[in-house]
Formats: C-alpha cells, structure tokens, sequence
C-alpha cells in the first residue's frame, strides 16, 4: 500500500459541511447583506413602494368585494301583486337601470322568504332598495 500518492480527481469534490454550520454561514451571508449601507439607503425606498403597493391593492381589492354588499341600504319597498303580475314584471318595474332583472328577482325572493318564483293576486312582497 502507497503511503503517499500522487492521485488527483477529475471531479470536483465537494467539501463535506456539518448542516447546522451551513445554516448559520447562510444567516450570516443575508444579515451582512441587509446591514450595507447601499441596501439602507438605495433600496430601502424601493423595498418601502412595493410594501406600499401591495397593502393598497389589497385594500382596493377588499373594498371592490365588499361594495357588492354595501350596496344595500336595508331598505325595501312593500308591493302588494296584482292579477298578471309576474316577479319579472315587477323586477323590471322597480329595479335600478344598471342591475340585471335576475339579480333583482333573487333579491326579492330573499327579502320576501320566497322559495321558488310563484307569486299569487294578493302576496305581498318586499322589494330591496338599492
């Protein structure tokens, strides 16, 4: 058996590093990174803007889901059905210009505790006020 040789590898050999050791090196490497004086300076700015931008789309975000229900001022109008009425009939009587008349329609059965669109002479049903 040789004592000393002479063998070198054509393959790069990777250094064995304990784990624990490799993460703390990594810990080590970012916080340096984040104490530089050109990252405080320059890019604090532009790490403040991004922050600031995606707090106001999700508050932008928020406030176009919940305008849908805000809409609705808990107000209603009572109605009382006439012979040949139908809830489209009176949906498109009485619903605002910008909103479908099947939204509407659902909107006074919910308000009115129907379960299904039959309506007779003499219901009386509460249109939502929007």
């Amino acid at each position: 058996m040789l004592k000393y040789s002479t063998y070198r590898s054509i393959y790069k050999e990777t250094p064995r590093v304990d784990p624990i050791e490799n993460r703390f090196s990594s810990v080590r490497m970012i916080s340096s990174l984040f104490m530089t004086k050109a990252f405080r300076q320059a890019n604090l700015i532009k790490v403040l803007m991004i922050l600031m931008l995606v707090v106001s789309g999700f508050t932008v975000v928020g406030n176009v889901f919940a305008s849908s229900i805000a809409q609705v001022k808990h107000q209603e109008k009572i109605v009382v059905v006439e012979r040949g009425d139908t809830l489209w009939s009176i949906a498109l009587k009485n619903k605002p210009s910008d909103m479908r008349t099947v939204v509407y329609i659902e909107g006074i059965k919910q308000y009115s505790g129907l379960e299904n669109s039959s309506i007779q002479a003499g219901d009386i049903l509460s249109l939502p006020i929007y």
